[in-house]
């Protein structure tokens, strides 16, 4: 199963406040990366997956990231 942002997020039981704080970015720079996840680089999806647990490869960041 292939997860989106959000839904990664939600299920480990984070707000995007959290996330973004974790990854060490401002929260409406991370908002903007779960709405448009072609926005995300191969490292920020990575750190994403590692702060919610969920292999980065079972994670939906669009087309530019598989």
């Amino acid at each position: 199963m292939v997860l989106n942002m959000k839904m990664a997020r939600i299920g480990a039981g984070l707000t995007q406040a959290q996330v973004a704080e974790k990854m060490g970015i401002h929260v409406q720079t991370y908002a903007k990366m779960e709405n448009d996840p072609e926005l995300v680089t191969i490292k920020d999806a990575k750190n994403f997956s590692k702060i919610v647990g969920v292999e980065w490869t079972q994670i939906f960041f669009g087309n530019n990231s598989n």
